[in-house]
């Protein structure tokens, strides 16, 4: 009787918290957001703490299994160390590749854009004439009667308006970042501790599921978390060496052809790219126009380069680097884009692809044990 009356109270008590819930949100809709946002707000440094260890633990993990394992059978008083070791091999690394970036990348990146921007005035009168005088040449032009000049003049102004909103939001996050410098930091202190401490956090959030959860909720929820690690850990390396791959090989070309702004395509493009689908052709089309403000013939030369070299990156580089890591279908990778852009914006296109594959091969296993229940 009192398991029956314990049974009846939790179900009373998770029906009445619903209610509240639902009443909350009917009577106040914001007040669930604000409660939401202060939560984030407080715990902001341990959330970029947990990102900056995910992904520090990818290059760690490599280091640590390929490397120092095998070190350690054969010198098993190695073993207490390895660790650490991997952590501060893994930070050394990461240390030298942005020393690199900051003393040699950065500074020409910057003088590149600060450059673009003061210049974006005179490139687009410099267009506006150029595409007057050649228009001029062709006959069946004059024969129309509505002002070209002035639709042109019109087009390029609200283009190149574009281009300004975009580079005054990359200095607006430049100066986010910064501002967003103290929370860095401290996710960086605290994402020391995770990957230190990574197995002993596994055994206690364990220990912890298996105190409230029933053993077969407890695997479920540890597969689906195996499965989301699996996921975007293979979308952020395979993306990333591709994205390396091909900003590399856009800058060498480029720079062979003479391309105006060619640092700076080359790193937007592949950072564009994480981006599934459309990513890309933004990064073209705003790459190209750039190209045709500053040097009008050298688009046509940009565009075969670059479609040249997507096309061979497509055949050989990213099967082999990336593969069908997702296991989606074009019309479940526009489902994430699109949705995943509605509800959060750029990261949410980034991040909704990984997203939307823990899904859709959820839904695929729960489909699957369902049919084989009924017709077996």
């Amino acid at each position: 009787m009192n398991i029956l009356k314990d049974l009846k109270l939790k179900k009373q008590l998770i029906i009445s918290t619903y209610i509240i819930v639902l009443l909350m949100l009917i009577i106040k809709p914001t007040l669930i957001q604000s409660i939401v946002s202060r939560i984030i707000t407080a715990f902001k440094p341990f959330i970029i703490g947990g990102v900056i260890a995910f992904l520090i633990n990818l290059p760690m993990k490599l280091i640590e299994e390929k490397l120092l394992k095998p070190i350690c059978k054969k010198y098993k008083k190695f073993e207490k160390i390895s660790r650490p070791t991997a952590l501060i091999l893994t930070f050394i690394i990461i240390i030298l590749l942005l020393s690199v970036f900051i003393h040699y990348i950065a500074p020409e990146l910057i003088k590149n854009i600060m450059n673009l921007a003061d210049n974006i005035p005179n490139y687009m009168n410099e267009l506006q004439s150029y595409i007057t005088k050649n228009l001029k040449n062709l006959s069946f032009i004059n024969k129309i009667s509505f002002d070209i000049q002035s639709i042109i003049q019109k087009s390029i102004m609200y283009i190149g308006n574009i281009i300004n909103m975009f580079i005054s939001n990359l200095f607006n996050f430049t100066v986010g970042v910064t501002s967003f410098f103290m929370n860095l930091f401290l996710g960086f202190i605290i994402s020391i501790y995770i990957l230190v401490s990574k197995e002993t956090l596994k055994l206690q959030f364990n220990k912890f599921l298996y105190a409230f959860f029933s053993k077969e909720n407890c695997e479920k929820i540890i597969y689906i978390l195996r499965l989301t690690n699996h996921k975007f850990s293979r979308f952020i390396i395979g993306q990333s060496a591709d994205g390396l791959i091909l900003g590399t090989v856009f800058f060498i070309v480029f720079s062979l052809f003479k391309i105006p702004y060619a640092l700076l395509i080359s790193i937007m493009i592949p950072i564009l790219n994480f981006i599934p689908i459309f990513g890309t052709y933004v990064g073209i089309i705003i790459s190209a126009f750039i190209i045709f403000m500053v040097k009008p013939r050298a688009v046509i030369i940009f565009l075969v380069l670059i479609i040249t070299i997507q096309q061979l990156d497509g055949k050989f580089v990213y099967p082999l680097v990336v593969g069908n890591s997702l296991g989606l279908s074009p019309l479940w990778i526009l489902l994430a884009i699109i949705v995943g852009g509605n509800l959060f914006g750029v990261i949410g296109m980034v991040l909704g692809m990984p997203l939307v594959s823990v899904g859709y091969e959820l839904l695929s296993d729960f489909i699957n044990e369902r049919i084989k229940k009924r017709y077996n």
